[in-house]
């Protein structure tokens, strides 16, 4: 979310609704150092830690997996 719109329940509202959107049992980000606590505060847990190279500048990610028991 862009910087002037945090805070407002959009990101929340965004994942909630692509949450409810997936049968997935099981649903995976890569989230940027910026969004873990956001993921990490709806559920997610890191699966490991990334190195990831674009345009030959190294980025961290987060491989984050949220287990959603009872959804098919």
């Amino acid at each position: 979310m862009h910087k002037d719109y945090q805070r407002r329940g959009i990101a929340t509202a965004l994942l909630k609704r692509i949450e409810q959107a997936t049968g997935a049992q099981d649903i995976t980000t890569y989230a940027s150092i910026t969004a873990k606590p956001f993921f990490e505060h709806h559920g997610y847990e890191v699966v490991r830690q990334q190195v990831v190279v674009r345009r030959g500048i190294e980025l961290i990610n987060f491989h984050m997996l949220k287990k959603r028991l009872g959804h098919t």
